[in-house]
């Protein structure tokens, strides 16, 4: 074929040729996936190298605080911040004033869609509409397909709320299910815990992702948008197929007949959580028949879709509207995620909040209560991203996070290879997915626009770097152990499978996208 040789060579007479070119087509396809574009190498200097060791030794004093003298992790955080900004130069009391820029940049974006969605998760969970959208899944996918029905489950549950929230609210699930398949729990449950992770690592407004998506200055819209377009089969590895292979191992285990291979372990949340206990109310069994009806799927879907959709019309309004006008203006208010969140929540208190599951009903006072009440889970989390907002800050202000990015592109490190790399060092060292994702993007984002690759793309290469080999000092690791009852060493065969399998194919899924989208 004419079109695959080298020009100025006959195509009849010259199969070398054609051979040729398309060898040298290949060898540009290949570094549009690996590299994504060419990079400046930067200056190596003394100081750069200086400050790439001020870098190295937060890091290690972050492990010393936080993994060793079990600080929490937002003093680590702000004790690492203040000593980067001394050891490195910086002028002293310009120190504070990086410290308090950081912090103010970070609330400044992502405090009310925390705010927001967490009452958005208080209302799925209370009225009952996450329990029905499980059902509902679980009825149309039938028995053989149950393990994408539940990833399915995992992923929509796990757009609008934490993971933690979103595996206690499914545990009654995940157990029925189990119970009805003489299965262990933690295989069955192992697609939810795959499709919740993927969103909570990779899909704003999530902490850990719209922190990512805040300092890289990416798109939140099509940061979601190539956040499930890379998360969903990420998922679906890393949960029904690597399910299916577990699954498999146990049949084979429990067909020799040994106790040990039969024995399958009772999970912490065993039945589902009554009315009153989900809604933090105190009643009886008297007071059940005053209960309103739960939500239905339906509503539960609304309110999970709508701040998505909302935000979705924001990013492509300039694409449907004359920019400008004020059809134009209306969509852009609309679409911004903290009034696409505030409206998804006023939304979901009118749908979901007369649906609510308590003993005793008290109007308009029960829903003010139970909206004070969501923030309650979400206050660590704040205060932790506070605390890496100001790590950022200095990062920034320091030229630390400059000279550690000019020293790797220096060395040809492929930027999103570099992203997931830092991003699953400090993870596998710290356990948190937000700390990595704070430490790994504050320290990129200065230069993230220099790259040669897209933020959004970016931003997928350090949460999937995020959400590497959770152990034993994971929170979520315990907290997986213990809901379904698992040793240790049943914990790190099963949940820690998954999340490796997860941030492994999430790097792969986004450097193929990665090179179509830049």
């Amino acid at each position: 074929m004419p079109e695959t040789c080298l020009r100025g060579v006959d195509p009849c007479t010259s199969r070398s040729a054609c051979r040729l070119a398309f060898e040298l087509k290949a060898l540009r396809i290949l570094p549009a996936i690996w590299n994504n574009a060419p990079v400046s190498p930067a200056a190596v200097t003394p100081h750069a190298w200086f400050l790439l060791a001020c870098v190295v030794g937060t890091v290690l004093l972050l492990l010393l605080l936080v993994a060793w003298l079990r600080l929490h992790a937002a003093l680590g955080l702000s004790v690492a911040a203040i000593a980067l900004g001394v050891v490195s130069g910086m002028p002293m009391k310009q120190v504070p004033v990086s410290f308090a820029n950081g912090v103010g940049n970070m609330m400044g974006h992502i405090a009310i869609i925390l705010g927001m969605g967490a009452i958005i998760g208080q209302l799925l969970a209370s009225s009952g509409g996450g329990a029905a959208l499980g059902n509902a899944l679980v009825d149309v996918f039938g028995e053989k397909g149950v393990s994408w029905a539940l990833l399915c489950l995992g992923i929509l549950v796990g757009l609008p709320v934490f993971f933690e929230v979103g595996l206690v609210l499914l545990m009654p699930i995940v157990v029925e299910t189990a119970r009805r398949s003489k299965r262990p729990p933690i295989l069955v449950g192992l697609p939810v815990l795959a499709g919740l992770s993927a969103m909570h690592g990779l899909v704003p407004p999530h902490p850990a992702a719209m922190l990512a998506a805040t300092v890289y200055h990416a798109d939140v819209g099509r940061s979601i948008l190539w956040g499930l377009v890379v998360g969903i089969p990420a998922a679906a590895l890393a949960g029904p197929i690597v399910g299916w292979f577990l699954m498999r191992r146990w049949e084979r285990w429990q067909a020799t007949g040994g106790a040990a291979a039969a024995a399958i372990p009772a999970p912490a949340l065993g039945t589902a959580p009554s009315e009153a206990a989900i809604a933090g109310q105190p009643g009886g069994r008297g007071a059940q028949s005053a209960l309103p009806p739960p939500a239905g799927a339906v509503r539960a879907l609304v309110a999970i879709l709508l701040p998505i959709a909302l935000i979705f019309i924001g990013s492509w309004a300039d694409a449907v509207t004359g920019p400008g006008s004020k059809l134009n203006q209306v969509l852009h208010l609309i679409g911004s995620p903290d009034e696409a969140m505030l409206i998804a929540a006023l939304v979901a208190l009118l749908t979901l909040g007369g649906r609510i599951q308590t003993g005793r009903q008290h109007g308009r006072e029960m829903l003010r209560r139970l909206t004070a009440d969501s923030f309650t889970p979400i206050a660590g989390v704040l205060v932790i991203l506070s605390a890496a907002g100001a790590l950022s800050g200095v990062l920034r202000d320091s030229g630390a996070a400059q000279a550690t990015v000019g020293l790797a592109m220096s060395a040809h490190l492929p930027p999103l290879v570099l992203a997931w790399a830092m991003a699953a060092v400090v993870r596998i060292c710290m356990g948190s997915a937000t700390v990595a994702m704070a430490v790994a993007s504050g320290v990129l984002a200065p230069m993230a626009g220099h790259m040669g690759v897209s933020p959004e793309m970016l931003m997928m290469a350090t949460g999937c770097g995020s959400l590497i080999l959770s152990h034993v000092n994971d929170s979520g690791f315990w907290l997986v152990g213990s809901l379904f009852n698992l040793d240790v060493k049943g914990t790190l065969t099963t949940w820690s499978v998954v999340e490796t399998v997860l941030s492994f194919a999430g790097l792969g899924f986004t450097l193929l996208v990665a090179t179509v989208v830049r």
